[in-house]
């Protein structure tokens, strides 16, 4: 705890000083912030440019609604609205309602509104269900519902509370949102960025849900809530066949892989994220809007620029044309539009006001999205109109694609203005204001408005084949409601008959919700033609599986889809099998793997599911030839050796040394008995504990040969050497000593320092320190890391830094602020005494100092080799590099002047997900590096040069920010005006034809 209170304290000295090295705010003159005036409702539809092809069409505006956020049709198509009246700063004001539309002559547009429910802070999401809705406002999701058929709620009831607990200060743009019906009958929603922890009102004695990093979903009957993987902000929707994606701010389209629940059950596999980008063109694509810069945006786009004021510089330093308020992702499902169309994701960007396409293809298991071959250079839709905030949208019966439009003056999050511009600004105006639209192709016809409501039990089952997927999930929803066991044997003909594989989804997740899944349904859609229904079916199968004896139907067709031509099938087969204990099932996982070598979800899939069966698995594979004769499957082998070596069975580890020692392949050797010491280490135990037949003295005295052989593969050295560490120093000390030569290759370097940093001796850091002269600017580097990692090397780093044997300016800011917070209060001492503050707050210092490379001229050629020596291990441009820091085709479009300050002093503003992380594991060591991905089970540090660290949470002891940016501050040392001149004339002009 104290050391929390110091690490709090220093980061305050340095925000504090940074502070005093920016220039007082400027204060802008009235006319530089001239207001914008909104377009009345009547001549709307004038400022937008549509694909052609489409129309846009006005279905309802203020004074029938204001400041649409979400929106959801009932069974009769009505909608209700989330109205966030309170957007951004009146949140204690409870001025949130949800408002019903209704459009009563059947014309398309809504001419009757009801305030529904009122009272609201901040709504932020809304679905219809049993005659009322679910509503979302933090910290609650409530039940509301119309009894007596006036329109606005008589019942009003707090179902679930907890949203945004232990936030100190709630943020408007990270609230929980987007509630969707799923294929499994159960609610979904987005928990943005807030967390929380949620407890069940009806339902108090269940364990609280801690929501950190997770989405979430309800079943709305019993009223249990379930944690989910997610990974979004504000927008989450589902294609056709159940597949999630989910956006943010700056990263407009993700995928959702997996589920987390297939993770948690194995604790001894670090799985990676489950969210991950899929645009072709990158998070923060550019975009092509047609309205104008805002002047404010303008004013502190160049204010951060010059470093007047501080705040993220995003897109390059310009003040648009890129993602910066993605917001509302949806795919299409209608069928008003052409086919073309159906599974295309729109996502809205608010802040650019427009909406953008994409094109979803399937990529392995997964999708990558693509902007269509004619809307490389424009959006489908967009307004000259700055006040056009889409920020969500939905499929409607109609099978149009219906826009809230929250129609503000300014969207801007307050936090992120400066206060001598927010006060020239109104963030109020306009919430009296707000508009729906909806995109409907040329020569739409307005059909007949939906009446599911009334529908019979026979005519919902109908409608699960409809084309469009408003209609399918609206019945799918009501036959959930009713629990009417009538419709049984209607859906089972439907399940067996329709020529819709949707239909038949639906037929058999309708099943499920109605308590009526028979093996029988599971096994007759285990054959279905279409892969999709497949793929659920063997999701579904996890109802059945823990009670079937090998003999069972239903096991020996899931055997058969291990051959599955769709890897999606596969895909789901792999989670699905480690819900069940089997003989047979470790054979059936290693034939997966075998046959996906080349997928990384699915073995993801397959590691998530052998907890127990690991050591087996392993020996099926490597006793498959073609595998270990290749190494194709090293990684695989890797990460089973991997959870022998934590789960540090006698058997199991004995049996991963038989066949490790048989081994021909020296670099596959040397590679899988490294990953099983090392996690034995972590454990407690070694290599030579577990070592009862004595294999291990020849198989290091064949790594000592290698390491040391200059004519040996460069990458077969590297794995010797690493094994090497899980040696003796004695031992191994004079080998690894000699490689630490300016002559040996630097990833064989780089190795030999990472191999001496695994002694717990203080002679292996004395000797780096020592050597020290002879070590390049990245052999110091990774050296760094070993001399911080535990507290006996820091005293012998301090020693050297006191005698100037090692300089300090070769430390980076995160690891001289580590030093001063240290636990060790006597080396903390010595630290903040070598350092002080004396650094804090110089870099404006360097930033002018060198401001006269911006005059010159540069060659790109000598910036090219600048940039390899000083950039690459951080960034990647041009193909080169490492992508720890932000990939700099992304930024490099910002002017130099941007980019001299960014290089200069990277911790004048640092974006979250740039920032430093310490990480204190139960044996004692300490990491530094950026959280690049977190599961139920681990997260990955990582660092410079593409290095990576797994550590298991089981593993954690501590964690805690550092506050500074991963970039390293000094990289200037060395360099001429000219030589910066020249790195930025290459990174502004890489990749240019």
């Amino acid at each position: 705890m104290k050391l929390r209170f110091v690490c709090i304290a220093v980061w305050l000295a340095v925000t504090c000083l940074a502070t005093m090295v920016l220039a007082a705010e400027p204060e802008p003159a009235p006319r530089d912030l001239p207001r914008i005036a909104p377009t009345e409702p009547d001549r709307a539809l004038s400022t937008f440019r549509i694909k052609p092809g489409f129309r846009i069409e006005l279905v309802a505006a203020e004074p029938l609604v204001v400041d649409p956020i979400a929106m959801s049709f009932d069974e009769n198509g009505r909608l209700y609205v989330v109205e966030m009246r309170d957007y951004s700063e009146r949140r204690d004001e409870h001025l949130g309602r949800i408002r019903l539309l209704e459009d009563t002559d059947g014309d398309g547009r809504f001419d009757k509104s009801t305030v529904f429910a009122d009272n609201l802070p901040w709504p932020t999401a809304v679905i219809c269900y049993a005659g009322g809705v679910f509503i979302g406002a933090t910290p609650d999701i409530l039940f509301c519902k119309d009894t007596n058929g006036d329109g606005v709620a008589d019942i009003r009831d707090v179902i679930f509370t907890g949203f945004g607990e232990g936030v100190a200060r709630l943020n408007v743009q990270q609230l929980f949102n987007s509630f969707n019906w799923g294929l499994d009958n159960h609610i979904h929603g987005a928990s943005g960025g807030n967390g929380g922890t949620i407890v069940s009102r009806l339902h108090p004695q269940v364990r609280p849900l801690e929501l950190r990093g997770r989405d979430f979903a309800f079943e709305p009957r019993k009223l249990f809530i379930f944690p989910e993987s997610g990974g979004g902000q504000y927008g989450l929707s589902y294609d056709d066949d159940g597949r999630k994606f989910v956006c943010s701010n700056s990263s407009h389209i993700r995928s959702v892989m997996y589920e987390d629940r297939y993770m948690a059950r194995n604790p001894f596999f670090a799985a990676p994220g489950a969210a991950v980008d899929i645009a072709v063109d990158g998070p923060a694509a550019e975009v092509y809007h047609i309205s104008p810069d805002e002047p404010w945006r303008v004013l502190r786009t160049k204010w951060r620029v010059a470093g007047m004021v501080p705040g993220p510089i995003e897109g390059g330093g310009r003040p648009s044309g890129y993602f910066t308020g993605a917001t509302g992702i949806t795919i299409y499902r209608g069928n008003a539009w052409p086919e073309e169309f159906r599974g295309d994701a729109f996502v809205a960007d608010c802040g650019s006001n427009l909406v953008h396409r994409k094109k979803l293809y399937p990529d392995g298991v997964g999708s990558r999205a693509e902007r269509p071959a004619d809307e490389q250079k424009v959006e489908f839709l967009a307004s000259t109109d700055n006040w056009f905030r889409p920020v969500q949208m939905a499929n409607g019966p109609d099978g149009a694609l219906y826009i809230a439009d929250l129609y503000r003056e300014v969207i801007e999050h307050p936090w992120s203005l400066p206060e001598s511009i927010k006060k020239h600004l109104d963030l109020n105006s306009g919430n009296e204001r707000g508009r729906i639209y909806r995109i409907v192709p040329e020569g739409f016809q307005q059909p007949k408005p939906p009446r599911l409501g009334s529908a019979s039990t026979g005519e919902l089952v109908a409608t699960l084949e409809h084309p469009n997927g408003w209609h399918r999930d609206t019945a799918a929803r009501l036959l959930y409601e009713r629990q009417d066991q009538s419709a049984i044997p209607a859906l089972e003909k439907l399940l067996a008959s329709s020529k819709s594989p949707l239909g038949r989804l639906h037929a058999l997740q309708a099943l499920d919700g109605l308590a009526a899944l028979k093996e029988l349904h599971i096994s007759r859609s285990l054959s279905d033609p279409d892969a999709r229904v497949r793929e659920h079916a063997v999701l579904l199968s996890e109802r059945f599986l823990p009670n079937l004896g090998f003999s069972s139907q239903i096991w020996r067709k899931l055997r058969v889809l291990a051959a599955d031509p769709e890897p999606r099938v596969r895909y789901q087969l792999a989670f699905t099998l480690g819900e069940i204990r089997h003989r047979a099932k470790a054979k059936i996982l290693a034939e997966i793997g075998r046959r996906d070598l080349g997928s990384r979800w699915i073995q993801t899939a397959v590691l998530s599911s052998v907890p127990e069966e690991a050591a087996e698995v392993f020996t099926l594979l490597i006793d498959d030839r073609r595998i270990s004769s290749s190494g194709e499957d090293s990684e695989l082998l890797r990460q089973l050796v991997t959870m022998v070596g934590l789960r540090k069975r006698t058997n199991d580890v004995e049996r991963v040394l038989d066949r490790v020692e048989d081994l021909t392949q020296p670099q596959l050797k040397f590679n899988l008995l490294y990953a099983l010491g090392e996690t034995l280490q972590r454990k407690g135990s070694s290599l030579q504990r577990m070592d009862k037949n004595r294999r291990l003295a020849s198989m290091f005295a064949r790594a000592v040969a290698i390491a040391s052989d200059s004519t040996a593969p460069e990458a077969t050295r590297v794995s010797a050497v690493r094994l090497l560490g899980l040696d003796s120093l004695p031992s191994a000390g004079e080998t690894l000593f000699a490689l630490l030569n300016p002559i040996c290759p630097q990833l064989v370097q780089l190795a030999a320092v990472g191999a001496l940093g695994r002694f717990p001796y203080t002679q292996a850091a004395t000797e780096l320190a020592r050597r020290w002269p002879v070590l390049t600017p990245r052999i110091r580097s990774e050296a760094l890391n070993v001399l911080v990692a535990r507290p006996e090397r820091v005293a012998i780093l301090l020693n050297a830094l006191q005698t100037e044997a090692i300089s300090r300016s070769e430390l980076s800011t995160a690891q001289i602020q580590f030093l001063c917070s240290h636990p060790d209060m006597s080396l903390r001492a010595r630290a903040t005494q070598l350092f002080g503050q004396s650094a804090i707050g110089q870099r404006q210092a360097v930033v002018e100092r060198l401001s006269p490379a911006l005059k010159l001229i540069g060659d790109p050629a000598n910036g090219k080799a600048i940039y390899l020596l000083r950039c690459a291990s951080c960034h990647r441009l041009d193909g080169q590099g490492h992508a720890l820091g932000p990939d700099l085709v992304s930024v490099k479009s910002s002017g130099k002047e941007k980019l001299l300050l960014n290089i200069l002093d990277p911790n004048r503003e640092v974006a979250p997900n740039y920032v430093n992380y310490v990480v204190e594991t139960k044996r004692g060591e300490t990491l530094l590096g950026l959280i690049g991905s977190e599961t139920a089970t681990s997260l990955t540090l990582r660092r410079a040069n593409g290095d990576e660290s797994v550590v298991l949470r089981s593993d954690i002891a501590r964690i805690q920010s550092v506050g500074l940016s991963v970039m390293p501050e000094g990289l200037e040392a060395g360099l001429s005006h000219q030589d910066v001149a020249d790195l930025l004339e290459y990174i502004s002009t890489a990749g240019q034809k």
